[in-house]
């Protein structure tokens, strides 16, 4: 019986795939962190069809997803688009730099390392404040602000406050989190002793703020930052996660393997650039159904910071200088498509090294003791006092937009976090990076082939300072010199320094010698944003503030490709909190039903719910090849090699989460 039906929803499916009669709401191209979030809150609409393709597979029963303890497990595998940059003059030997992307439902946060917290205040307020990204009509709630944001990042989260007898030193404040959302989010189970008993404390004596919630809109300090995992089963919760909840709507149609390559024109004419759907490939390989296609009265893309602003450029959208030599006609001349990429720095060869004297108890667990700190801590004040002295005296810095200067002075003088030393691992290192880049890049395509990888440049250490008469590449001098002041403060303030025998570099060196050594040892966070920046048109933005392209009636972005900047929080918790507040902005656009997420500020507040850990931790087998073989899988059924994912009974190993305002479809 399971088989008949099977085939009976393969063949409707096909239908669905390649009718182009059918008409969803909304297309998405992307099924990852941002657009398979945005589809299921836009679908609590039963009456809005939304159809998301997704160009890798389904990875959701995998243990290497879903186990925390595995977190990047599947990085190089089919479930990694597997990127590199181009050369990087502004690294060490000139370092090529992995891009690696989620390809599979879920995108980057089924491989990410789960770190789910928000953005400050004074940090998000700048998108309205001095980037003129005010609401597109006259409802407040529809700005883009910490108000709006945060309130948005309540909504997508429920929260769980760390169980009684957990090691944590965080006291989390129930009104900075959620109760209600999609996305689960807990504090570490088992704490490293060396960050409870000797970090902690030196920080504190060192005159460091150890706040106890930093989703207040104050994100400085030290301490533990929520983990997005399911406590009950202990596993990582995710879109992916999220989607198992509601995977039996039917407004909701997810394939697989379906890869976007442009977008299909009902009119191209100027002022009236209207699109009439999506073209895919069929990317399994098990048919020949090389181009597909659907329809859509808006198509949204939301397929990355490697993925969206290439779809545009295959379709038209971009620079004529780079499309016409690949035989693209330009359609929208739109040169900031591709621009703006951002990257921060990070010790990620050979973080900052410790050796103690003793042995250090606990962590166990997944875990991200993260210290994020603003440029007047962590630098010298002669270093501070110098660096100032540059940023007051630049007014433009070539190949960055005027906007950006301005907002990275501004978070520089409201002394906002610039620099981050995290301590994610049971072993004894910290891995620092800058927060805000000025170095910026490019990603674009070369090629008219749909399927080529894009060429990803994301331009490292490109902006030079003159700091007391030396130049010097900006980025890392920032780094450098910070990382050396913050390690020889706990280097010399006990209880850390009572068993620290050794830093590696040695914090002694000469500030030189010490910048070449984080010079040799630098490269990607992973953390790049930015591609196609959400500004005005004329300070270099490609998305207006309804999120709609430049020169469209309906082509939207929703991913971290918009972000005006690059956020001082990891980039997760604020590309969650940008779907959910696109999904307000497309609700009102459309006069459509509004869900509860058009209630901000209301029932969004944690009902204190308690993480209790399950005593047996899920567990994985593995093949003769050494993969992980899931312990259970999901029934799909197949549309020629494109795949709609279907119901089928239970998953054991996520989470599946039901809410009352959330009910399935």
């Amino acid at each position: 019986m399971r088989l008949s039906i099977s085939l009976l929803l393969a063949a409707a499916t096909t239908a669905i795939a390649r009718n182009t009669t059918q008409v969803y709401d909304y297309a998405i191209a992307g099924a990852g962190t941002a657009g398979l979030l945005l589809a299921i809150v836009l679908t609590e609409d039963p009456a809005i069809n939304v159809a998301v393709l997704e160009a890798g597979s389904d990875g959701r029963t995998n243990p290497n997803i879903t186990i925390p303890e595995l977190r990047g497990e599947i990085i190089d595998t089919e479930y990694d688009w597997a990127y590199y940059s181009i050369v990087q003059p502004g690294l060490y030997e000139n370092r090529s730099q992995a891009v690696n992307r989620g390809k599979t439902i879920g995108g980057t946060s089924a491989m990410n390392w789960m770190i789910h917290n928000e953005d400050s205040r004074i940090q998000l307020d700048i998108w309205e404040s001095l980037l003129n990204l005010t609401s597109w009509n006259s409802d407040a709630s529809l700005g883009w602000n910490w108000e709006t944001l945060s309130t948005a990042f309540r909504e997508s989260e429920v929260f769980f406050a760390p169980s009684s007898n957990a090691s944590s030193a965080e006291q989390p404040d129930p009104t900075n989190h959620g109760s209600s959302g999609y996305i689960c989010s807990t504090l570490q189970r088992s704490v490293l002793s060396l960050l409870s008993d000797y970090v902690t404390p030196a920080l504190l004596n060192a005159g460091y703020a150890v706040p106890g919630d930093r989703n207040g809109g104050n994100v400085t300090g030290a301490g533990l930052l929520p983990l997005a995992i399911c406590p009950g089963n202990y596993t990582r919760s995710y879109s992916g996660s999220a989607y198992t909840a509601v995977q039996d709507r039917r407004n909701l149609h997810l394939y697989t393997n379906a890869q976007v390559t442009d977008i299909s024109w009902i009119s191209t004419t100027t002022g009236n650039v209207t699109a009439r759907g999506l073209n895919y490939v069929d990317t399994s390989g098990r048919t020949s159904n090389t181009s597909l296609s659907i329809q859509a009265q808006d198509i949204i893309l939301s397929a990355g910071i490697a993925g969206s602003a290439p779809i545009l450029e295959r379709s038209g959208i971009g620079n004529p200088d780079i499309l016409t030599p690949l035989n693209i006609t330009p359609i929208v001349n739109l040169s900031s498509v591709g621009t703006g990429l951002r990257d921060p720095l990070m010790m990620q060869y050979q973080p900052l090294q410790y050796n103690f004297s003793v042995e250090f108890t606990g962590g166990e667990y997944a875990q991200n003791y993260i210290d994020l700190r603003p440029a007047q801590d962590v630098l010298s004040p002669a270093d501070y006092n110098a660096a100032s002295v540059w940023l007051n005296e630049t007014t433009s810095i070539p190949g960055l937009e005027d906007a950006q200067l301005l907002v990275f002075k501004h978070l520089w003088f409201t002394r906002q976090p610039l620099i981050e030393m995290a301590w994610q691992y049971s072993s004894t290192q910290s891995m620092p990076y800058t927060l805000i880049p000025l170095s910026q890049g490019t990603v674009h395509i070369n090629t008219s082939d749909p399927l080529a990888a894009p060429v990803i440049d994301p331009n490292y250490n490109s902006v030079t300072a003159i700091i007391n008469n030396e130049t010097v590449p900006w980025d890392l001098w920032l780094l450098s010199r910070a990382s050396q002041f913050y390690v020889t403060q706990l280097a010399s303030t006990p209880p850390f320094s009572d068993v620290l025998t050794k830093t590696d570099p040695d914090h002694n060196l000469s500030p030189a010698d010490y910048q070449q050594a984080v010079y040799e040892r630098t490269g990607t966070s992973q953390h790049l944003t930015g591609g196609l920046p959400m500004l005005p048109r004329s300070a270099g933005g490609a998305i207006a503030s309804d999120l709609l392209v430049y020169g469209t009636r309906n082509v939207r972005v929703v991913d971290g490709s918009i972000f005006p900047y690059q956020p001082s929080a990891h980039p997760m918790g604020l590309t969650y909190a940008v779907a959910v507040h696109a999904a307000k902005i497309l609700q009102q656009a459309r006069g459509t039903k509004l869900t509860y997420t058009e209630l901000p500020g209301v029932s969004n507040s944690s009902s204190n719910a308690t993480a209790v850990f399950p005593t047996n931790l899920p567990t994985a087998t593995y093949d003769v090849r050494g993969s992980a073989v899931p312990a259970s899988s999901s029934v799909v059924a197949s549309t020629g090699g494109v795949e709609k994912v279907e119901v089928s009974g239970w998953v054991l190993s996520f989470c599946v989460m039901v809410f009352g305002r959330n009910a399935l479809m």
